[in-house]
């Protein structure tokens, strides 16, 4: 907390850089602020911090956008806890908060029926405040604006409808399904309904980073973290949107201006479009390419690595690249300079070694030019991609759960996780894996110091089984294909199952209709549960013959202390961030 010292300071400060914006013409009506994320791997203390802030420039009220507790699984009692504690930072607040749903808010139920009780507010609704009509929509259990629920459809529509004449319009909802079909010229049901009703802007979140577009005349802005995770807090890169923000909207007659306001500083509504978003990935992802490292069992000792830097712009490329080594880590030289001619390309070497510890991997960096006249500071990573062998087994194991069979010893056990959020999982993991020609098997054991508190009650396929103790797998059988298998099992031996499909701009959509079929077995002992898995090569549409290696990720999740353990880490959905599973 500030003292009443450093508070008068701030505000001024804050104040200061605000009035000299133009949100605060003369003709404004009333002015409210916009929390975004708190969750989804939080950061301690930003929330507090952004909440500090808002009070001190006294909006009219405050609205938020969405995953407001960490969530998930069914110890409730966790989660009226968490209620307490964000209803606490809240009250620092003297003016109305308005709520909208998160999937970390809503995600069965009784989460929903605790929304309700904690919030006072119904998971959608409406209300006015002088000339404006606001709308609060709950899209927490829901994927793409093709599933939005037929009432809820129904009950925006005649809302809306019942608005008509209203100065502006304004819908809030967390999850911008929006990004998926508009950025793509894709139709949208939500977005026809918003133009016929004429719906001047459209908040969301969700993503931790900021940006906005217009279409039809809508402005659609997704407002970055207010203190869920950022990958590299300490890198906040203003250009890609991703630094801790809150939003201040300055409402007129009509009309209205949005500031995106940075903790410590203030930002216009278009600090970050669409266009400049595309722009900055096309940059990250076809103009400079760091090539993969494989890692197997033995440590990394003097490996090659290229990076390729390519120059799209009409001027010679004079820049440097440099590396960011962690302990443990070595990597020569530490960077170099390039110069490329106009419409060039050039390739740059380096030596790594590693005989330690692979996360975190070293990032390289450097300056490059955008088409306005700014420039973004290319931050990647070094693609780790760590293998494991698949033995083909002469002998299949009996599924009983149990991995103690000679087998299974044919191969290496991977055991080396790395955790995936500040909570550490209590125990050890290991993982095998074989096949026979015909089918793939799985096996995990996980230790457990408190097996009476084992969480695992979902018993109806394709639960919420990734909420409980359970262990998870990510296979691209087809590396030309942008299909993933994604394979949730509980300690019961409950499985989740769904493919994620990607379309040529990344863009993913799931299919949780696919089922595969498993023989499964699970086991408990005092001190671990472990599982067996037969899956038939036919249920990936692939086989180890024609594909000799899938990429593969893999996890194991602790219901009891909320941590996960990954093998390649961050855990993504996208395939090039996966390992790679060998068949022998």
């Amino acid at each position: 907390m500030f003292t009443r010292t450093a508070r008068t300071a701030l505000a001024l400060i804050v104040l200061a850089c605000v009035t000299a914006t133009p949100v605060l013409g003369s003709d404004s009506v009333f002015r409210f602020a916009i929390l975004s994320d708190r969750t989804g791997g939080h950061t301690e203390g930003i929330y507090p911090r952004a909440i500090e802030e808002i009070a001190l420039l006294n909006p009219d009220f405050v609205v938020t956008v969405g995953d407001h507790i960490e969530g998930y699984g069914d110890d409730y009692e966790r989660v009226e806890a968490e209620w307490d504690t964000l209803l606490g930072f809240l009250e620092r607040l003297e003016v109305p908060v308005h709520m909208t749903p998160g999937n970390h808010d809503i995600w069965d139920d009784e989460s929903e029926a605790i929304y309700v009780r904690r919030t006072g507010q119904r998971p959608y609704q409406s209300f006015d405040h002088e000339n404006t009509h606001f709308v609060v929509l709950d899209d927490s259990r829901i994927n793409s604006s093709e599933e939005f629920p037929a009432d809820q459809l129904e009950w925006l529509a005649a809302d809306l409808e019942a608005a008509r004449g209203t100065e502006n319009i304004f819908v809030f909802f967390h999850k911008p399904l929006w990004s998926s079909t508009l950025t793509l010229g894709n139709p949208d049901p939500l977005h026809d309904v918003f133009v016929e009703h004429g719906v001047d802007a459209v908040f969301c979140g969700h993503l931790h980073h900021y940006f906005t577009a217009n279409y039809d005349g809508i402005d659609y802005t997704v407002l970055g973290s207010s203190g869920g995770g950022i990958l590299r807090p300490e890198k906040q890169p203003v250009p890609r949107g991703e630094f801790f923000q809150f939003g201040w909207v300055t409402v007129m007659s009509p009309g209205y201006e949005l500031a995106v306001v940075d903790l410590g500083g203030i930002y216009p509504r278009d600090v970050v479009t669409t266009e400049r978003l595309e722009e900055i990935q096309t940059i990250e992802s076809e103009v400079v390419d760091v090539s993969a490292l494989a890692v197997g069992a033995q440590p990394v000792s003097n490996e090659r690595v290229t990076v390729r830097l390519e120059n799209r712009t009409g001027e010679p490329l004079t820049e440097t690249l440099t590396w960011d080594v962690p302990d443990g880590w070595t990597v020569e030289p530490n960077e170099t300079d390039v110069v490329i001619g106009k419409r060039g390309s050039g390739e740059f070497s380096f030596t790594v070694s590693n005989p330690g510890e692979l996360y975190p991997a070293p990032r390289v960096s450097c300056g490059y030019p955008l088409e306005d006249g700014g420039s973004i500071e290319v931050d990647l990573p070094l693609e780790v991609r760590r293998t494991v062998a698949a033995p083909r087994f002469d002998k299949a194991p009996v599924i009983d759960g149990d991995p103690d069979e000679p087998v299974w010893s044919e191969g290496a056990p991977a055991d080396v996780l790395f955790p995936a959020y500040d909570a550490v999982v209590e125990g050890e993991t290991e993982f095998r894996f074989g096949h026979d020609g015909k089918n793939l098997y799985l096996s995990a054991v996980c230790y457990d110091p408190s097996m009476s508190e084992l969480g695992a009650a979902i018993d109806q396929r394709d639960g919420a089984v990734y909420t409980e103790d359970c262990v998870g797998f990510f296979f691209q059988p087809d590396w030309d294909e942008m299909t993933v298998y994604q394979l949730y099992f509980n300690a019961l031996g409950t499985p989740f199952d769904q493919t994620i499909s990607f379309d040529e701009n990344m863009y993913y959509t799931t299919d949780a209709s696919w089922d595969g079929e498993y023989e499964v077995a699970t086991k408990r002992t005092d001190d671990r549960w472990s599982i067996e898995v037969r899956v038939p090569l036919a249920e990936f549409e692939g086989n180890v013959v024609r594909t000799p290696s899938w990429r593969l990720n893999f996890r194991r999740k602790q219901q009891r202390t909320g941590a996960a353990v990954d093998w390649q880490t961050p855990i993504d959905y996208d395939p090039s961030t996966f390992g790679e599973i060998r068949f022998e």
